[in-house]
């Protein structure tokens, strides 16, 4: 049997792109929205669309339910009878309670990298689920990207880094460069361009060498350069406003 995906939106489309990258093949796919499903599988090789979310139940082993949390509930209760063979179901909406449905069940938090092949997913699993279905599981999300196995009370707060944190660092970084750009009267394209590969330069840099944020500040900031009063700034004002986006965000 397949591997089935219901909802091609926002996290949907780019896992089944993804899954496509990784020359992963017999996915099923359905969307009610069936112009945003047919632009998904244009760019995704292997992904057959099919005509309802109770064809994609029957025909795979694996079903990434990726809907609004109000939607997931709907189709599964409609479609229940689409379950009989015991589907692995990925729920992307944990606080559902897919126990109602089934025992194979998979709580997870994936984000938009997983497009790149460079996503983030956490994990937590159902009770029902042996070793070879985890393992399955774990490598079809490990082909767009890392995985993190967590403990089901801590989704919600590693939420905040993964699934939330594109849109954060995107919004940090892009604000970074606009206003460089518009205090000096610079190009913003070019501000932009600048500071995401400084960015993925910096990343990279921890990666390959094994250092942290401090290791590399100390590389770059030193006494009486520019570095350092805007550290001091960051380290009195980020903290309370992080605190402040965690209480905003109910993630307090």
């Amino acid at each position: 049997m397949g591997i089935g995906i219901i909802g091609l939106g926002r996290l949907g489309g780019p896992l089944a792109r993804g899954l496509a990258a990784a020359g992963i093949a017999e996915v099923y796919g359905f969307s009610r929205s069936r112009d945003k499903a047919e632009q998904i599988a244009r760019q995704a090789a292997g992904l057959t669309l099919l005509d309802s979310a109770a064809e994609v139940l029957r025909r795979s082993d694996t079903v990434f339910v990726w809907m609004a949390p109000g939607q997931v509930n709907e189709v599964l209760t409609a479609n229940a009878d689409a379950l009989s063979h015991r589907p692995i179901l990925v729920n992307c909406s944990p606080g559902q309670d897919l126990g109602a449905f089934t025992d194979r069940w998979v709580d997870t938090y994936p984000n938009v990298n997983s497009a790149t092949g460079q996503g983030s997913t956490l994990l937590s699993w159902g009770p029902g689920l042996a070793d070879p279905d985890k393992q399955r599981v774990r490598s079809l999300l490990e082909a767009v990207g890392v995985v993190y196995e967590v403990e089901p009370t801590q989704l919600d707060a590693y939420c905040a880094l993964t699934s939330n944190g594109p849109a954060f660092y995107a919004f940090i970084l892009q604000a970074w460069a606009d206003t460089v750009a518009e205090r000096h009267g610079l190009d913003v394209d070019l501000a932009r361009s600048m500071v995401r590969q400084t960015m993925v330069g910096t990343v990279a840099l921890q990666e390959a060498e094994g250092i942290d944020a401090a290791a590399v500040i100390a590389q770059v900031a030193h006494p009486g350069g520019s570095t350092e009063p805007g550290l001091a700034v960051l380290a009195a004002d980020f903290r309370p406003m992080a605190e402040r986006m965690l209480q905003a965000m109910g993630r307090w």
